[in-house]
């Protein structure tokens, strides 16, 4: 897949090639490297090396900065001390992962914001990750009926956990992840 991406990202630089041509490269690259990411944020989930908490924290800091340069946007990131010893299955970190993901892409998309704050804090045995933006914001009550807001609730009630969207128009959004995390055994 990187070959294809690179190639592809090669073959728009030949300038003989026709408008429609070059477009088609662009897209192939693009997609190209989307496949490389999700690849790689599959390898992360399950990699048992990655089943504790100070490697979910990175990897969401890691996740946050790649998703804010794309779009170019400043980014603000408080990551608790999270203890490397206290064990996260790879089916927690991903529903983790993911919803955080799709609330990331949400503000990208749609606030209209020209900075995003993310923090992750650990008291006792829960986790909290908050995904803040001051962007223009909506009416939770009256938004449209999409799959991405669902999905983030779906995902931690999953888990046990829950997810909470706190908005006004003209004021940003904040989406909260609580989960409580059982210590192994």
């Amino acid at each position: 897949m990187t070959q294809i991406s690179l190639v592809s990202g090669l073959a728009q630089s030949d300038h003989t090639l026709s408008e429609k041509a070059l477009a088609d490269f662009n897209t192939i690259s693009g997609m190209a490297r989307e496949l490389v990411s999700a690849l790689y944020e599959t390898v992360w989930a399950v990699n048992p090396e990655n089943d504790n908490l100070d490697a979910l924290g990175n990897y969401v800091c890691q996740m946050v900065d790649n998703l804010c340069d794309k779009a170019q946007l400043r980014r603000r990131l408080r990551v608790a001390e999270l203890p490397r010893d206290f064990q996260v299955s790879s089916h927690v970190r991903h529903n983790l992962i993911m919803a955080v993901k799709e609330a990331v892409h949400n503000a990208i998309k749609h606030a209209k914001a020209s900075e995003l704050s993310v923090y992750v804090d650990w008291e006792g045995t829960t986790l909290t990750i908050r995904v803040q933006d001051g962007g223009c914001g909506f009416a939770p009550a009256n938004s449209a009926t999409g799959n991405g807001l669902a999905n983030m609730r779906r995902r931690l009630e999953h888990l046990g956990g829950t997810c909470t969207i706190q908005s006004q128009p003209g004021r940003g959004t904040t989406v909260s992840f609580r989960v409580n995390l059982k210590p192994p055994g």
